[in-house]
């Protein structure tokens, strides 16, 4: 299954030092022709010491491509291929006398001039399907680049509006300081259904039927007393007029 997207500088040259590397990488085998005729000489060389000196090298060249091969190894050699390659596509391009129109590998496809300068026909008509894929792309690139001039104007005309918009804005918010100091200093609405005050006068209602309620337990307690001092003091003199009336009597019987 293929791409949709092209591949870039670096990724094909990536792809070719890694197969580059993959062939450097196998591992060592003598050919059937070989061992052929080591068997046929007089003094042949044992299976075995064959074996074991493969296994010995191969058993490096495995250590040696794990080091040096290594795949971030090979993505950076791409990438300064890459950028060789665009310097001296870059040297040859200030030399020369293109004209602004031709593309190169260093042109900037982010430039609203240059966008607006790339010619809307293929030149070379031999690969109809890299045309249509040209066309489709310039149309798009086109249509992306009026939508972000559009967007830099709206982004400008806002700006100024916001400049415009300081003075207010920064009137407001020492509006709102003020404002905020003020209510700070300011004493909060205290006759409120469940205010302070009516939690105070139900506090002081409580109280004062407390208080009332001892002082006429006082009063009470004071009138009793003086009823039974009263009475006291009526039978003392009851007593003593009757002591008197008692003397009386024994005198006048003299």
């Amino acid at each position: 299954m293929t791409s949709s997207q092209p591949p870039t500088i670096i990724s094909l040259k990536q792809s070719f030092l890694q197969s580059q590397t993959r062939l450097l990488s196998q591992p060592f085998q003598p050919t059937r022709a070989w061992r052929t005729q080591n068997t046929r000489t007089d003094s042949p060389l044992p299976e075995k010491a064959i074996d074991d000196a493969l296994y010995k090298l191969n058993h490096l060249l495995s250590q040696h491509s794990r080091r040096v091969y290594a795949p971030q190894a090979t993505r950076h050699v791409a990438e300064q291929i890459d950028a060789l390659y665009l310097t001296f596509d870059s040297s040859l391009n200030s030399s020369s006398s293109s004209s602004p129109s031709e593309l190169t590998t260093s042109t900037d496809l982010a430039d609203p001039e240059i966008i607006s300068s790339l010619p809307l026909e293929w030149e070379s008509s031999t690969f109809s399907e890299e045309e249509e894929t040209y066309k489709t792309l310039v149309k798009n690139l086109q249509n992306l680049s009026q939508q972000r001039e559009s967007l830099q104007t709206r982004l400008a005309k806002l700006r100024g509006l916001q400049k415009l918009l300081e003075p207010f804005t920064n009137n407001n918010q020492e509006q709102e300081k003020e404002d905020e100091a003020l209510n700070n200093h300011v004493q909060e609405n205290l006759v409120t259904r469940n205010g302070e005050i009516e939690k105070e006068l139900e506090k002081m209602r409580m109280l004062l039927a407390r208080v009332g309620g001892r002082i006429g337990g006082m009063l009470r307690d004071g009138s009793n007393s003086d009823r039974m001092d009263l009475d006291e003091d009526d039978e003392d003199h009851q007593n003593e007029d009757w002591e008197r009336k008692k003397l009386e009597g024994v005198l006048n019987s003299f």
